[in-house]
């Protein structure tokens, strides 16, 4: 089953490819793009649901405190009060993870299919090796230890940023640390993957920040979510 689905996502990058063929611009790093961009809009509706939850939490913070102190030596009373608040406000704490969810099998098969799509003894007969350079990277299939990290860190940086900003424009308090942690974490595992795959997470990450930045401009919160109990 998983030998299908690596399979698959191969099939898919070539057709992608053939796409920038016809576009008479073809390229690998390319098609890896277009391909990312079409991910980012088919997973749309879920990060905007994610968005508007995110928002909403924020939002409720004050709530979530005074009932957290409120109930400090009840802790199954104040989990009932918090649940019946998510409730009240249509908020979902879980919304943030669905989009993550969904994004790492792609992630990892995209990893997988990678690691022989440009291999020069295993690649599948389709592919067309001379295609495998893009811009400074001589193989899409072999990792670029520098500037690829590079981009990936400011790339993902942003998107955190953009992310975790309140309905304010500040920064949220909680997200500090990760705003800094996480770049750098998935920086350090870039130097190791495939420079496609982390062309793919860049691409991703630029894409989600113009998103999170229209989407943060264009959604109100529901008046009086953030009022105290």
């Amino acid at each position: 089953m998983w030998h299908e689905i690596i399979a698959g996502f191969s099939q898919i990058i070539q057709s992608f490819y053939l796409a920038t063929v016809w576009l008479k611009i073809p390229s690998y790093g390319l098609a890896i793009i277009f391909f990312t961009i079409a991910v980012k809009l088919i997973l749309f509706p879920l990060t905007r649901i994610q968005m508007k939850s995110m928002r909403v939490m924020q939002e409720l913070q004050p709530k979530i405190k005074f009932i957290q102190e409120k109930y400090k030596d009840k802790p199954e009373k104040s989990q009932q009060a918090m649940m019946e608040l998510y409730k009240e406000k249509g908020a979902n704490p879980f919304a943030g993870c669905f989009p993550l969810l969904i994004q790492m099998p792609i992630i990892f098969a995209l990893f997988t299919s990678l690691r022989t799509f440009f291999d020069p003894v295993s690649h599948p007969a389709y592919v067309n090796l001379a295609k495998s350079q893009f811009l400074w990277v001589a193989n899409l299939g072999q990792p670029d230890p520098i500037i690829m990290p590079i981009l990936t860190v400011a790339a993902t940086f942003l998107q955190q940023y953009l992310t975790s900003m309140s309905s304010a424009g500040k920064v949220d308090q909680t997200q500090k640390t990760m705003l800094i942690v996480m770049p750098l974490f998935v920086g350090w595992i870039a130097r190791t993957l495939p420079a496609g795959l982390t062309l793919y997470w860049v691409v991703f990450s630029l894409v989600s920040g113009i998103e999170m930045f229209v989407i943060n401009r264009s959604m109100k919160v529901p008046k009086g979510a953030g009022s105290g109990a």
